[in-house]
C-alpha cells in the first residue's frame, strides 16, 4: 500500500514536468555568447470488446479517426520529450498508461490530427491573440502569454509544440508576416512543424535577423528577469512595423528582487501602448466533474453537503482511468474478493491484506495483473491496457473512524464509475442506507454476496438443497432487501473465481468501467479554453502553476 501510495503521490509531479526544459538562457547567450519513443502494450481487465480496428468501424463518425489523419511516430503524441518523461518516471501510475493504440481508439481528432481538446484550445487562443493585437493603442505594447493547462494521458507532445500550433493558426488568420525568436536552449528543430510562409524564425542570439517586414515580434522561453535582456528584446521589437513584443512562456522573475522589479519599471517606460498578461486556462477534468457532482441535494441539519474529490483520487490518475470501489463491513471478504479479481493469492506480493478484522484503513488502489488478464482470455474475452482501470479497496462504512453520515464525502463515492457493496450474509442497515444514498446520487453500484460456496455447502448439509436452489433463494432474498434487478446482483466465491457469478460480474464490471472511462475522456475532449486578461502587469508564468490546482 505504501508503494502504491508513493507512486500515486508522484503522479502529481508529472504535470510540472510537461513544461519545456531549457539549457542556458538567452541572457547567457547575449552577454557571453530523445530519447527513442517508447510504446508500451498494456494488458487490461476483461474488456469484452472487439479489436480496435473492428470497433472503430462501428463507432460514430465523430469518434473515428480517418487513416489519413492517424498520428505516426513523427507526430505530436509520440514526442521524444514526452517519451523521456515517461522513462524517467517509470513508477508514476498516471503516465504508465500511454498506450498509443488504446488512446487513438478513443479520442477524437480534428482535421489537423490534434485531439479535440487541444484543437479547440489552439483555435481559441489564436482567435483571442488576434483580437488583442488588433486593438488600437498609442505606442508599442508588451503582451505576456501564460498557460494553465491540465495535461491528459494522450498529451505526449512538448510544451513548445502546442504554442507553435497557436502561432501557426494566428499567422493563417491574419495573413501578416511575424517574427519568432526562440531561446537558444530550446531545440526548435525537434518539433518538426512548419509555421508557414508568414513567419520569420530564428534563435534569440541572432542579432542580424531581418525583422523589417514583420508586424510583431514573438519571443519564446526567454529569461527576461534582467534589464539587459529586456533592452535587447526591446531593440529587436523596434525593428518590426509595430514595435510590439509578445512573450510566450517567458520568465520575468520574482517582483520582490531588484532586477525583476527594474524589468517591470523599464517595461512600463518602453511600452507605452500597454503591458498586459493574458492567461489561457483549461480546467482540469476533476474540476469539471466537481461542478456536476460537487454538491448534493441531500440535507443534514438544513445544509446542502459539499462533495469534493479526494486528493488521493486525483493523484492516482483519475482523469485517465476507470475507477471501481469495493466496500463493505469487516469480515465480508473484501480483500479476498479484490485478490480473486486480480488473479492472485493473499500471500503474493502486492496482494490486499486479508484478516478477520478490518484491515483496510485507507483507500488503497490496485491494478489488474497479467494473471487476471490471462483468466479473462481463458473465458474468451480479449484483454488490453490493464493500467487503464483502478480497483479501490475502501474501508468499511459505519465504523467509528468512518461513520456513514460522512462516508460518501470522505471516500469520494460519487466520483467512482462503479461501486461494489460486499456482504457475506444479509446486508446490514448500513449497507442498505449506503445503497440508497448511491441510488439518489446516480452512482452505479452492484450488490455482491461473497462466500457463496459455504452457503451452498451448509444448505446441502442441513436441508438437502441443490446449489441452484440455494443460489435462487439467496438471490430472491437479496432482490427483496435491496430492490435491485438480477443483473446487478452477483453471488461469488473468492475461492472459486471461475464459478458462480464471478465471470458475469467481471464482464459487467468491465463494461461499466470502460463506459466510465470513455465518458470521462469525452468530457475532457469537450473542454473549452478560458481566457483571463490582466492589465498593466507582468505575471511570471510560474505564478500560475498552482493557481487552480
Amino acid at each position: 500500500a505504501a508503494t502504491v501510495a508513493s507512486a500515486a503521490m508522484a503522479s502529481a509531479l508529472v504535470v510540472v514536468l510537461t513544461a519545456s526544459s531549457r539549457g542556458y538562457s538567452s541572457r547567457d547567450a547575449l552577454v557571453g555568447a530523445a530519447a527513442p519513443v517508447r510504446t508500451q502494450t498494456r494488458a487490461a481487465f476483461a474488456t469484452g470488446r472487439s479489436s480496435p480496428s473492428a470497433r472503430a468501424q462501428t463507432m460514430p463518425l465523430c469518434k473515428r479517426v480517418a487513416t489519413s489523419t492517424r498520428a505516426t511516430q513523427s507526430d505530436y503524441w509520440m514526442r521524444e520529450k514526452a517519451a523521456g518523461i515517461v522513462q524517467e518516471k517509470d513508477n508514476v501510475l498516471e503516465f504508465q498508461n500511454m498506450d498509443a493504440a488504446f488512446w487513438n481508439d478513443i479520442i477524437r481528432r480534428d482535421p489537423r490530427g490534434l485531439p479535440e481538446d487541444v484543437g479547440n484550445g489552439v483555435s481559441t487562443a489564436a482567435q483571442n491573440l488576434q483580437a488583442i493585437l488588433s486593438e488600437p493603442v498609442n505606442g508599442p505594447r508588451l503582451l505576456s502569454m501564460a498557460f494553465e493547462l491540465d495535461p491528459m494521458p494522450w498529451w505526449t507532445f512538448s510544451d513548445l509544440y502546442m504554442r507553435l500550433n497557436i502561432l501557426k493558426e494566428f499567422g493563417q488568420r491574419t495573413g501578416e508576416v511575424n517574427a519568432l525568436l526562440i531561446d537558444d536552449g530550446v531545440d526548435f528543430l525537434a518539433e518538426n512543424i512548419d509555421l508557414g510562409p508568414n513567419w520569420v524564425i530564428s534563435k534569440m542570439s541572432n542579432r542580424d535577423v531581418d525583422l523589417s517586414m514583420c508586424k510583431h515580434l514573438f519571443v519564446y522561453g526567454v529569461d527576461i528577469s534582467h534589464p539587459v535582456t529586456l533592452e535587447y528584446c526591446r531593440r529587436q521589437s523596434m525593428k518590426t512595423k509595430s514595435s510590439d513584443l509578445v512573450c510566450i512562456n517567458c520568465d520575468f522573475g520574482y517582483i520582490g528582487e531588484p532586477d525583476p522589479r527594474a524589468v517591470r519599471a523599464n517595461a512600463k517606460e518602453y511600452y507605452t501602448g500597454g503591458m498586459d498578461t493574458v492567461d489561457f486556462l483549461l480546467f482540469p477534468v476533476h474540476k469539471l466533474d466537481e461542478e456536476v457532482r460537487g454538491s448534493s441535494a441531500d440535507l443534514q441539519d438544513g445544509e446542502v453537503l459539499a462533495y469534493p474529490m479526494p486528493q488521493w483520487m486525483k493523484e492516482a490518475g483519475y482523469k485517465g482511468t476507470g475507477n471501481l470501489a469495493v466496500t463493505g463491513c469487516s469480515g465480508t471478504g473484501k480483500s479476498s474478493f479484490m485478490n480473486a479479481m486480480r488473479g492472485i493469492d493473499s500471500a503474493d506480493q502486492g496482494a490486499a491484506q486479508v484478516g478477520n478484522v478490518e484491515t483496510t484503513m485507507v483507500a488503497t488502489p490496485y491494478t489488474f495483473t497479467d494473471a487476471a488478464c490471462q483468466l479473462m482470455e481463458d473465458e474468451g474475452i480479449k484483454c488490453s491496457g490493464q493500467e487503464h482501470f483502478r480497483l479501490w479497496d475502501l474501508p468499511g462504512a459505519g465504523t467509528p473512524k468512518f461513520p456513514l453520515n460522512s462516508y460518501l464525502r470522505v471516500m469520494g463515492i460519487k466520483y467512482f464509475d462503479l461501486v461494489v457493496v460486499i456482504a457475506a450474509g444479509r446486508y446490514t442497515e448500513t449497507d442498505l442506507t449506503l445503497m440508497k444514498e448511491m441510488a439518489r446520487n446516480n452512482v452505479p453500484f452492484f450488490a455482491v454476496r461473497t462466500k457463496i460456496d459455504l452457503e451452498i455447502e451448509n444448505a446441502e448439509w442441513d436441508m438437502g438443497l441443490s446449489p441452484d436452489e440455494t443460489k435462487q433463494i439467496i438471490r430472491d432474498d437479496l432482490k427483496a432487501n435491496t430492490g435491485l434487478p438480477d443483473d446487478r446482483i452477483f453471488l461469488v466465491s473468492s475461492r472459486e473465481p471461475d464459478q458462480h457469478d464471478m465471470p458475469a460480474l467481471k464482464r459487467s464490471m468491465n463494461q461499466l468501467l470502460q463506459q466510465g472511462l470513455e465518458n470521462k475522456v469525452d468530457r475532457a475532449l469537450r473542454r473549452k479554453l478560458f481566457v483571463r486578461r490582466y492589465f498593466n502587469t507582468l505575471v511570471n508564468v510560474e505564478d500560475f502553476k498552482h493557481a487552480d490546482a
